[in-house]
């Protein structure tokens, strides 16, 4: 690739913009297929995914939507108050936690039950880019 091509490319991306407009076709790392509540939700739909560590030295997922995502995971939250929400990947279960109320800000938690080698590649199955 060519310096200025390179350059162009750079500035195409303003700084700070969110990674949800990177392409899937650019992501660097093979994605699955994310299901929260039974419906899908792409790599372009998450705007962060991170491997944190907990007390117990397991580590735990947190998920950053999109603001467009996030209003739809409001519904579907809303909808299950009292009852599990599966998150999926690739049709094997994550997590099935109860909704105390609906999630408004776009952002799940998963309690910690994978090492920090194994969460980081799912976070990087769930979003396509490095946590």
């Amino acid at each position: 690739m060519s310096r200025r091509l390179a350059l162009a490319l750079i500035a195409a991306v303003p700084l700070g913009a969110p990674a949800a407009i990177v392409h899937a076709a650019t992501l660097p790392f093979a994605t699955g297929k994310l299901s929260i509540g039974g419906e899908a939700f792409s790599p372009a739909e998450v705007m962060d995914a991170r491997a944190l560590p907990d007390i117990n030295g397991k580590v735990g997922i947190m998920l950053t939507l999109t603001p467009e995502a996030a209003k739809r995971l409001e519904g579907i939250s809303g909808a299950l108050v009292g009852k599990p929400l599966l998150i999926a990947l690739d049709g094997k279960t994550l997590a099935a936690e109860l909704v105390r109320k609906p999630i408004r800000d776009g952002v799940i938690e998963l309690p910690g039950r994978w090492s920090l080698t194994d969460g980081e590649a799912l976070v990087r199955r769930i979003s396509g880019r490095d946590p």
